[in-house]
């Protein structure tokens, strides 16, 4: 497929006749995809995608779910109001060109959608052209049927989405939004919508057969099974509401806290602790300081003489060892006195001499030392108290060396306490601030009760309908075996089975191949070239589980919110590609939330190879004069959207910001 023109006549801000041209063009021989909108917020660029889909889809382009009513009130809401003239138009129109090629053959469909005020409803037409010729026969809900076979609705979400799309695959976490779009993705979803039709069919016949007894306990389970939905959405409301009243409390205090850390409110939270903190690494410090003192008042000192500490306990072990040598030669002389004066009268002056020379050779290493080398005359107990007094000295100068070390790092703690108390406010700048804080706090524990309390009852009252549905399927059950119809039911029962294999079969084999196409796609754009994502998909929950590329488990909540964008862009691409449709790619503001590197990576990998025409609806802080220049060989034309306030219309020119002329 590829969008060739959309026409909006008084269609929301687009006042009058505003035709775009978007088919890509070829320049130098290559085809360039991107067709590029700029303009600020409320300028229409929404519109534009809108637009599209509006005249593909009619009703379904606000969801399966809305209803007529809606949708004409949504066409009335639509018809542009003039701020000149305050009225509004009576009606308008959306058109669109397109080429679809379908077994081989190329066709251009033109549709045309529409609608003019009826007094408080609408009417509306649906025509469509094929190769120039009106296609005939059709009335407004088979011309319908014709555009939604030939582009599904639940396709087009894969190729046609903004920010808001983006931001619900990045956030989700049950796996909920990537269910429908997979779902979307196969047809999965008018299965579904199939199987309940049955399921709807099946209850219905079963009530129109069923006995009187078992009539009467299938309306009362049925009233009791409305009740419990009833109760159930408004607990819903009241859910809802607590939590918008919680988002505008959290913002409050939000700001408040932040007008805090700019006055450095954050240093003066802690003050109270960091001035016990402060005394109390004072205490620490003077029972240092005195455990130091007593170990200087004591022998450490001593041991800053460790040299001369051994000299001397070397001369000291010499001096006791000379001691005990004097006292064997004193005892040695007292014996030989002795000796001479019992023998001197005995023996011979010869023979005397004889026994006093051999006692003498028993001495003679006493002999050998003189007493001039006896520095410290010191008793054994003297020299023991000596050398006792060394050692606790060496112990104690090592008790010192760890006794400064603590003090040290107390010294350091001290200052840097001192310095976070310096910078901290007086506590009566912000006291006003601190009570409207903590009163903020307070409301939010007590919307965090009364949402927890709503969130039980709401589970109570959602296992109450859950009792209440079994009830009723056995009533049914019940029925069905009584009713003449019961062959049909069975044929309802078996068709459900059918329809439920299919899903699960069609599901397991295209997540297979999405499961590769996302790695390839989030490699393409990921900032971090070391960050590589796979994803694993259960084909039963659609839970989606994020593995590095060593299988590594990782939490959603490990990505950062650019990178949660890309993970969610990259989702869209994959689902694309699996889809094997080649339609065109309108994204709406996709680059809010990115930092300029994962932007870089959108505008280099992203814009011009996702599709053959890429539609970028953009603000200038989107795409902005780098991105535009980067995107250049790719863009075949740029339309600025400027909204007048004035008369509350936009006038389109064709060009980007910052070079424009006007559009026909």
């Amino acid at each position: 497929m590829l969008i060739k023109e959309l026409t909006l006549t008084d269609f929301r801000v687009y006042a009058g006749t505003n035709h775009f041209n978007l088919a890509p063009e070829k320049h130098f021989g290559k085809t360039r995809p991107i067709i590029l909108f700029g303009g600020l917020n409320g300028a229409g660029k929404t519109s534009i995608l809108l637009g599209v889909r509006l005249a593909l889809y009619g009703r379904l382009c606000l969801g399966s779910t809305v209803s007529q009513k809606r949708y004409e009130e949504f066409l009335l809401d639509a018809l542009h109001h003039s701020k000149e003239t305050d009225r509004s138009a009576n009606q308008a129109s959306v058109e669109l060109t397109f080429t679809y090629a379908k077994l081989g053959t190329e066709n251009q469909y033109h549709v045309l959608r529409e609608w003019q005020r009826k007094g408080s409803s609408v009417k509306e037409t649906l025509t469509i052209l094929e190769d120039g010729t009106l296609i005939k026969g059709l009335n407004y809900d088979q011309a319908q049927n014709f555009l939604n076979e030939l582009i599904p609705a639940g396709v087009s979400d894969l190729f046609f989405f903004d920010g808001e799309k983006i931001a619900q695959l990045a956030d989700d976490t049950g796996g909920a939004a990537l269910e429908q779009s997979i779902k979307k993705l196969l047809g999965l979803d008018v299965v579904e919508r199939l199987s309940g039709d049955l399921t709807v069919l099946n209850r219905n016949l079963t009530k129109r057969s069923s006995a009187q007894e078992i009539q009467a306990q299938i309306d009362s389970e049925q009233s009791n099974l409305q009740d419990c939905r009833t109760r159930v959405e408004s607990i819903r409301q009241e859910i809802t509401t607590a939590r918008a009243q919680r988002a505008e409390i959290q913002n409050r205090a939000n700001k408040i806290q932040k007008g805090i850390d700019d006055r450095g409110g954050h240093f003066s939270a802690s003050r109270t602790q960091l001035v016990d903190e402060l005394s109390e690494l004072q205490d620490k410090r003077e029972h240092l300081v005195s455990q130091i003192n007593s170990l200087v008042s004591d022998a450490a000192p001593i041991a800053l003489a460790e040299e001369f500490c051994a000299r001397t306990e070397t001369q000291i072990e010499s001096d006791l060892n000379l001691h005990s040598l004097l006292q064997e030669r004193r005892i040695h002389e007292e014996y030989r006195t002795k000796l001479i004066e019992s023998l001197d009268s005995k023996l011979s002056e010869d023979t005397l001499s004889i026994v006093l020379n051999g006692l003498d050779t028993l001495n003679l290493s006493s002999k050998d030392r003189s007493l001039d080398q006896l520095i410290h005359d010191l008793t054994p107990s003297q020299a023991g108290h000596l050398f006792t007094t060394f050692n606790q000295a060496r112990k104690q100068r090592e008790e010192v060396s760890t006794l400064f070390e603590s003090l040290e790092k107390i010294e350091a703690a001290l200052d840097e306490i001192g310095a976070s108390l310096a910078r901290a406010p007086d506590d009566s700048l912000i006291a006003t601030d601190f009570e409207n804080l903590q009163q903020l706090q307070q409301k939010l524990g007590r919307l965090d009760a009364e949402i927890d309390t709503l969130r039980k009852s709401g589970k109570e009252t959602a296992n109450e309908a859950v009792e209440v549905a079994r009830r009723l399927d056995r009533l049914y059950e019940t029925a069905a075996k009584l009713s003449d119809q019961k062959r049909v039911l069975d044929y309802i029962n078996n068709a459900n089975g059918l329809l439920t294999d299919y899903v699960d079969q069609t599901a397991k084999a295209k997540i297979q191949d999405l499961e590769a196409q996302f790695t390839e796609c989030f490699a393409k754009l990921a900032r971090k070239d070391d960050l590589e994502l796979q994803i694993r998909i259960d084909p039963t929950t659609f839970n989606v589980s994020l593995l590095s590329g060593r299988g590594r488990g990782i939490a959603k909540d490990e990505l950062s919110a650019g990178e949660k964008q890309i993970f969610a862009i990259a989702v869209l691409e994959a689902l694309a590609k699996t889809s094997g449709r080649q339609l065109p790619m309108i994204v709406d503001t996709p680059l809010g939330r990115l930092d300029s590197e994962h932007r870089t990576k959108l505008v280099e990998g992203y814009f011009p190879t996702a599709s053959h025409q890429m539609i970028v609806l953009s603000t200038d802080t989107e795409v902005d004069e780098a991105f535009y220049t980067a995107l250049s060989p790719d863009i075949s034309r740029a339309y600025k959207l400027e909204y007048d306030s004035r008369v509350g219309a936009t006038r389109a020119r064709e060009g980007y910001f910052w070079q424009e002329k006007e559009a026909h």
